[in-house]
C-alpha cells in the first residue's frame, strides 16, 4: 500500500514554516513535485513547535438558496471549501518563527509555505500547502505557561502530498 493511503492517527506529525520575513510561496508545481524538493523546509530551524496538528482535508461545501419562497439548504459533497487549521504553541517572544507567524497575521497579506511532515519508522510523507496566518492571540495564563493560538488558511488549491516511500 502506498504510504499517503497509510496517514492514519499514530503518525507522527510536526510543522514546518517557509523562513523569512518576504517570502516567496512555492509553485504548486513545486509543491506536487518530489520528496526532494519539498523536504529542504523539513530542518529544525524552520519547526513550529505546536501542541497538535488538527485534523484537516477538504469539507463538504454548504449551499443555501431558496425554492418558492422557502429557505432551503444542503450539503454538496461534490465542491470543497478550503481547510483552516488552528493551531497553540507555548508563547516566547524570542523565537524567529513564531514573530514571522504573529507578523504574517497582522499583515493579512502574506503568503507562506508550510509542510507537515508525517513519520511512520524511517518513512516520510510531507503534505506541504501554501497559506495565510491570521486570529494570532497571546494568552499570557498568569497561573500557568503562556501560550499562543494562531491560525492557518490554506489558498485555493495550493497543496501537495510527497513521500519517500
Amino acid at each position: 500500500m502506498a504510504l499517503p493511503n497509510k496517514v492514519l492517527p499514530g503518525f507522527v506529525a510536526s510543522l514546518y514554516m517557509q523562513p523569512g520575513a518576504a517570502p516567496t510561496p512555492v509553485a504548486t508545481e513545486v509543491l506536487l513535485a518530489t520528496y526532494a524538493t519539498v523536504s529542504a523546509f523539513v530542518v529544525d530551524g524552520n519547526l513550529l513547535q505546536v501542541e497538535a496538528i488538527p485534523a484537516f482535508g477538504q469539507e463538504d461545501a454548504m449551499a443555501n438558496f431558496s425554492v418558492a419562497g422557502s429557505r432551503q439548504s444542503d450539503k454538496i459533497p461534490v465542491q470543497s471549501a478550503p481547510f483552516s487549521l488552528s493551531f497553540i504553541h507555548a508563547w516566547n517572544p524570542t523565537n524567529a518563527n513564531l514573530l514571522l507567524v504573529r507578523g504574517d497575521a497582522y499583515s493579512g497579506l502574506i503568503d507562506r509555505t508550510y509542510v507537515i511532515a508525517f513519520v511512520e519508522g524511517a518513512n516520510t510523507v510531507l503534505f506541504a500547502f501554501n497559506a495565510r496566518a491570521s486570529q494570532f492571540s497571546i494568552d499570557p495564563a498568569p497561573g500557568a505557561e503562556a501560550q499562543c493560538t494562531f491560525t492557518l488558511h490554506p489558498r485555493g488549491n495550493l497543496f501537495g502530498w510527497s513521500n519517500n516511500a
